[in-house]
Order: C-alpha cells, then structure tokens, then sequence
C-alpha cells in the first residue's frame, strides 16, 4: 500500500481488512480542488528533510539499511524519514503500540500537513501537534491530520472515551513537616506526629490526614483512571530548600523523583517557576498573629463610648441644626425684637452700659437662652408646643421633629450595643503594625508576595532549618518580632499560641491558592478529577478537614480573636450619608419657613397687603378678624378696680392714657396690634423694672411709657 516496505506488507493487509468502508484519499487519486486546497500533506521531500535533520534520532532500518528516524528517544526502533508524508495508516506498521490505546483510530489514514494555518483556517479540517517531534525536544514542531486523508468527520468529541489519565499510576508523597490534620504519620505507639522522624522514609508506616483522604475518594471517583503510589521525598531536596520542606517537595517534582506532591502546599512565584500545580483546593488566607488585646476599663474610655454611635461629622451636624433652629425660632417668633427693646429701656432707665457694648451683651444672651432651649427639646426628644405660634415657626418645628425623631431613634438603638463593647488596645493589622513599626516574623516561602504587597513593613523571616510554624514561634521567643503572619492553624500549633498568650485575628495579610504540584503530564487528568469531585459530588478538603478537627481535642484556650465576637455589624457607626433623609426633610422645612418669613418681612415694611402678609402667617392667624373686631369695640369702657392703683387719678378714675403716651404712639400701638404683632398674655406679663422718683413725686417719663404700655395691651386682651 503505497510507499510501505515490502517484507510488512502482508502486516498491513491484514490490518486493513477491519478497517471500516472509508473514502480513502491517495495522493495519487486526489482531485485537483484537493490539491489546490491550502491544508494538503507534506511533500515527500520535505518530510525526508525534516526527519532526516534530528541527528539524535537518526537510524538505520532493518533489512533494507535505509536512513531513519526514531520516534522515540529512548526505545531502538527505526522508522522510515518517509514516515507521515503520505496518507497511510502509518503507526499500524511502525508504532503498534499506538493502537491499543487509540482503538479505531489506529487504523485511520493520516500524514503531516504542509501548512498548520491553512489547516486551521479551513473549516472542514482539524490538525494536530505531533508528540513525537515537538519543539521542546527536536527544536521543530510538526502537525498531523485525518481529515486531509479522508471524509470522516474529526471534530465528535462525544466518541472519545472519558479517561484523561489513561490508567497511569502516580508516585505521590507529602513534605517533610507533618502538618495535622492535613498530612502525617504516627508512631508505635498510634499516637499523631507533628514532626517528622526516621517513620517517614518508611514506607510500611502509610501516611493519614484529610488530604490522603481526599486523594483516596478522587481514585475512587475516577473509577481507575489513575492509580497512587506512594513513596517519600528525598533528603537532598531539603538541602537545596533548607528553609522550606514544602518547597523541596515541589523540587522533588521537578527533578522527576515524584510525580506529585500531597499536602498543604502554597502556590508562590519561586514555586511555579519550579513546577506545574493543579487546579487550587481552596484558598489560604494568611492573617496577623498577634499578643491578646487588652481592656481599656478608664473614665475616659467609658465616657468616650456616649459618643460612638455617631461619626464625628454626624454630631457636627447635629450641634449646626439645634443651632440654627434656635436662631430661625426667636426670629420668626419676634421675641427678639421685644426683648431687646425692654433690655435697652432698663438699661437708659439705669444708666448702665454703653450702646454698643449693650448690643453685645443683649444679643449673646439671647442667642445662648435660645440654643439651651433647643437643646432641652432636642436632648428630650421633643419640641416647644405653642398653638399660637406664626406659621413659620410652626413649619420650622415640624422638621425639627422629624429630625429628632429619626436621630434619637438611630442614636437609641446603638447606644446600648455601643455601651456594652469593650475597648480593646491592640494592635490587630498589618497597617497598624507597619506605624507602630513593629517586626513581624514570616515564612520565608511567602517572602517575594509579602515584600511587594507591604513594602514598609519590617518582616522578618524564619532562618535555616526552622521553615514552618515551629520556626516562627521560636522567633517570636527570642524577640526577633512582635507579631506573626500565617494561613493554617492545627491543634497543636493553637496550644503553642494559648501558651504564649498570643490570638489569631481576622486581619487578612494574604490571600494564596493552595494546590499540589504534580509532573506536567497528570496535570489536567487530576485537575479535571478535582473538578468533577467538587462541582458534582460535592466533595472538598476543607469538608475532610473539619470532620478530622471535629474528633479530636479542642485547644486549651479560644485563640481566635476578633472585636466583633458575636455580630460583625453590631457595631457600626451611622455615618452621615445613613441620616441623609433627615436632614434633608429638615433643611426643606427651614428654607420654606425661612422665606415665608422673609416675604411677610418686606410685605410689612413697604406697608403692603398679600396674601402671605403678616396677617395671615403672624401669631394670630385670623385674616383680620382680630383686626376688624378691635376697629368695632374700641370705645369700650373699663372698670376703675380692673386698672393699677398708680394710674388712676384723685377721683379714681382712669388716668389719661393719650394724655401720658402721647395720640401718635398710641395708634401706632394699635396698627401694631391690628397686624397681629402682639397679642400674647405671656408677654402682656413680662417683667417691668420698678419705676424711680425723679424728685419731684413724678414718674420718669421712660416708665410710665412702660407702665401705660402695659396696662394698653391688657385693655387689648380684655376686649
């Protein structure tokens, strides 16, 4: 058939007679659209080129004493530089071995194609890269096809056989650091060790944990697609890796003495460059060990704990809005202006005080009675109830409420949890320690990711021979540092740290992948068995892990630490954006009182009417009718017994009341009147300095003003 030898023809016809009813394509009956297509075999003369230019696998065949090439480095076999040129069944004739792991397809005509990227870019082709020549090994990669050798499809992965691994067995061992409940071994007398001896290099004793466990159940899963035998790593490895035995197990990988390597094994820069791993277990966060925290139980603290429930700029805000809501209340409420004139009358009256220095102090205390004021109703959680007030004031209150309604909620309802919190001194992350500059001892395999991630931070690594967690606590014992950072934590490991007093926190420092190295060929086969287990069987280290720590002793001590023991958002702090719709409804509220007040302000001062004058938004939202029921009643007479005894005359009758404040004033006190300004009994009855002789048994003219000021406004009430 074709070019083959003669002596194995009679072989090859033997073969072809199971061979299924095909369309073969000889290159001698080729079409020319075939040969003019862009993914054809590669010319005879080419083949024999490339072949022939691999002086490691040159050869001679047998009988005939032609060049060859041997498709294996290591076996003495010799194959015509013919070999795939043309399309054939060749591995039937020159690599038989093929065909008991490839089936059917053994007996496929196939040959190297010319041209790996016309045969990519056509669509009815599929090429493959040769795994006998490869550029790894020969310096020239080759690629092969069945589909330019006949008209069966190639492309139905659903005919090949799931089995990645192909029934190979695999040399496995752990490191050498015992590591429960991950990996170890025990002694004579069954007891666990957490280091190892003279046991591991035996290979009678077999090694336990969770992770022999898990690879035990891939086995089973993968129904013999791969079988385990294990051994154990070498000593040399440790001397090449003194500060790490889970990176001599990774160069024990490389150097081919073990195909895989069992355990609890980081994936770290240095260690890829050394070996391929599969598919990560799970991921190794590595936290902050750290001296157990102490109690701040002074006054300090204690009265520090009132205010943490709020932000700093929440209570800022708070103080800015009880504030401004006393300022806006008195001005809205005309209490002000009042007062402040009876303070400047008792002041001229008494001769104290320059003008200006009597604003000042007029003015401060005003301001200082209002804030107290607010406050009060703020702290109390309510606010002033007065039925008569203008309908600024009303509106401004109305958001104050609100306001102290949603604040003193949110402040009562964290309060309690905030009360109760212990403060906590300790220095719990990595940032913290990096200001207090602190040395922190570390594994030396983490050195390159940690140098990076925290750059000003003072590490310290675990010298020669003590690359494990035993190394770190013996630094932390000869002060070399004050803090610890490391991802795992076994029983024993936990002792060590109640012992020293020391507590592991939730601080993350790094975050690494934890995966085993293996030998490059099993690399897919276990990653995809590790696939399968956890996506469809559910079955996952970290689950044998904790069914292991759940039968044995629990440490001496709790060494796991964190300020939030019991809820980790128990204790947070309302920041200012949680109290946006407060304040917001609050600000509506007083920019709406504040511009109603305004516009009944100037309505008032260029003696206009509206329908949002004075009238109608004052204390006395009436529309007029008070107004227009005065205009009515005003020559009401009055009973001599209802006025002072120092304004009735001889006769005791009513002194004359337009005689003493002058016709002017006098109506200008009643317009005040009628445009709601003044109507309150409370204010009628506001405190008057007592009236001085001015020598001659006369009344100063400043307080009798007062005296018949007051007496009006109660003639006013009465009718």
């Amino acid at each position: 058939l074709f070019s083959l030898p003669k002596p194995k023809l009679s072989r090859v016809v033997s073969y072809c007679v199971h061979i299924p009813q095909q369309s073969w394509r000889s290159p001698t009956t080729m079409s020319t659209d075939d040969e003019t297509d862009g993914c054809r075999c590669i010319e005879d003369g080419r083949s024999i080129e490339i072949l022939g230019s691999l002086p490691e696998r040159s050869c001679t065949t047998l009988p005939d004493g032609e060049p060859g090439v041997r498709l294996h480095i290591n076996i003495n076999d010799c194959t015509p530089l013919t070999y795939g040129s043309t399309c054939a069944p060749h591995d039937v004739t020159h690599n038989p071995s093929y065909c008991q792991e490839a089936g059917i397809n053994c007996y496929r005509p196939w040959c190297y194609v010319a041209d790996r990227d016309a045969c990519m870019a056509a669509s009815d082709q599929r090429v493959y890269r040769s795994s006998f020549v490869t550029d790894a090994k020969d310096g020239i990669d080759l690629f092969w096809s069945y589909t330019v050798c006949d008209s069966l499809e190639d492309w139905d992965h659903t005919s090949v056989k799931k089995q990645t691994l192909g029934g190979a067995t695999i040399l496995a061992t752990t490191p050498q650091a015992y590591f429960p409940p991950y990996h170890y071994k025990r002694n004579e007398l069954g007891e666990v060790l957490s280091k190892p001896g003279e046991e591991y290099w035996n290979k009678t004793i077999p090694f336990e944990g969770a992770m022999i466990d898990y690879l035990d159940q891939l086995q089973d899963l993968a129904a013999g697609d791969f079988n385990v035998e294990w051994t154990f790593g070498s000593k040399a490895s440790k001397l090449i890796h003194p500060s790490s035995a889970y990176t001599a197990s990774v160069q024990d990988v490389q150097d081919g003495l073990i195909d895989m390597a069992v355990g609890p094994i980081w994936v770290t820069g240095e260690r890829l460059t050394i070996s391929s791993y599969t598919v990560p277990l799970f991921y190794s966060p590595t936290v902050m060990i750290v001296p157990a925290p102490g109690v701040d139980d002074s006054i300090g603290a204690q009265t520090s704990k009132v205010f943490a429930p709020f932000e700093s700029d929440v209570w800022l805000m708070i103080v800015l809005i009880i504030v401004l809501t006393a300022l806006l209340s008195t001005w809205f409420s005309g209490e002000s202006d009042r007062r402040v004139q009876t303070a400047r009358r008792s002041s001229r009256t008494r001769g104290r005080d320059e003008p200006k220095r009597l604003n000042y102090v007029i003015w401060g205390r005003l301001g200082l009675d209002s804030c107290l004021r607010t406050g009060t109703y703020f702290c109390s959680a309510g606010i002033e109830q007065d039925d008569g007030a203008s309908l600024p004031t009303k509106l401004l209150l109305f958001g104050f409420g609100f306001f102290i309604l949603v604040v003193i909620s949110a402040y009562v309802a964290n309060l309690a949890a905030f009360l109760t919190q212990s403060n906590y001194q300790y220095v719990g992350t990595i940032d913290e320690a990096t200001k207090q500059g602190w040395k922190v001892c570390a594994l030396p395999a983490t050195k390159e990711e940690l140098e990076v991630a925290w750059p000003d931070t003072k590490f310290v690594f675990s010298g020669a021979g003590v690359g494990s967690y035993h190394g770190l606590i013996e630094e932390w014992d000869a002060g070399k540092c004050k803090a610890i950072v490391y991802g795992f934590a076994n029983l024993e490991l936990k002792n060590k740290l109640c012992e020293r007093d020391l507590v592991i926190t939730k601080s993350v420092v790094l975050e690494n992948p934890v995966a085993w190295p293996i030998r490059s060929d099993y690399s897919a086969g276990i990653s995809y068995w590790m696939y399968e287990a956890e996506k469809k069987h559910g079955l996952k280290v970290e689950s044998l892990k904790e069914e292991y720590d759940a039968k044995t002793e629990q440490p001496s001590c709790n060494v796991q630490f964190s300020p939030e023991q019991s809820d980790s958002d128990e204790y947070t702090k309302i920041s200012l954006f949680n109290l946006f719709l407060p304040f917001v409804f609050f600000g509506s509220f007083a920019i709406l009182s504040f511009c109603l007040q305004l516009h009944a302000t100037r309505l008032k001062k260029n003696r206009r009417r509206g329908m949002l004058d004075s009238t109608f938004i004052g204390r006395n939202s009436t529309l007029g009718l008070v107004a227009s029921f005065t205009q009515k009643d005003r020559s009401v007479k009055f009973d001599p017994d209802d006025l002072p005894a120092e304004l009735r005359d001889d006769t005791n009758e009513p002194a004359n009341l337009p005689n003493v404040l002058g016709m002017e004033e006098l109506q200008m006190e009643e317009t005040s009147y009628q445009n709601g300004d003044e109507t309150s009994e409370d204010v009628v009855a506001q405190d008057i300095s007592d009236c001085s002789d001015d020598g001659n048994g006369q009344l100063h003219v400043d307080c009798a003003k007062e005296k018949n000021d007051t007496l009006h406004k109660r003639v006013k009430i009465a009718i």
